[in-house]
């Protein structure tokens, strides 16, 4: 991990479609998946670690191309369980990827503060459930949905914005990954 002078945790990495990020509530608490392909580290353990500290986040795509695109956030944290893992993101983000999750310009799509939700558990501000609509199904902190969201269905175009406006459908990613690191 020597991404921006290294010292990264891997909080969530997809590689292949061999395991589903439709999970339960308790399942994204936990974690689920095998680090080296495709993987959840736990709701729980994101708050460990970012707990009382300042940390960043370091999300990653890469294209079927082969093009890898990136966004940093300098502020990155989750509350616990009995905050619904309430995410806490600030600025200001750099890289090529854009950013879709904190100044989005629209006021739906923001991400900071919103709480985590599954398909059994809707914690998002849209009257649906986000996580579980057909063209989610996953766990994410949505607000009145998503303009990012890297827990979709793998490789299908139903994947919808994985991250507008720089990636509109999930079938042009081969990897993502997303690097946590306390300062």
């Amino acid at each position: 991990m020597e991404t921006e002078g290294g010292g990264w945790t891997a909080i969530q990495k997809r590689v292949s479609g061999s395991e589903s990020f439709y999970k339960t509530w308790k399942e994204y608490k936990n974690g689920f998946g095998t680090p080296k392909d495709s993987h959840w580290i736990g709701n729980d353990v994101i708050h460990q670690l970012t707990k009382g500290s300042n940390s960043s986040l370091y999300v990653s795509i890469t294209l079927r191309n082969g093009q890898t695109l990136y966004e940093l956030y300098h502020q990155f944290s989750i509350s616990d369980e009995t905050d619904n893992y309430k995410l806490f993101l600030g600025g200001p983000a750099t890289g090529s990827l854009g950013d879709s999750m904190l100044n989005t310009g629209n006021s739906g799509a923001d991400l900071s503060e919103m709480y985590f939700s599954t398909p059994d558990r809707d914690n998002d501000r849209c009257e649906c459930n986000c996580a579980a609509l057909s063209y989610v199904r996953g766990g994410w902190w949505f607000n009145n949905c998503h303009w990012a969201f890297l827990n979709g269905p793998w490789l299908l175009a139903e994947w919808h914005n994985p991250w507008w406006p720089t990636v509109e459908s999930g079938s042009a990613i081969r990897e993502t990954m997303m690097l946590i690191k306390r300062h």
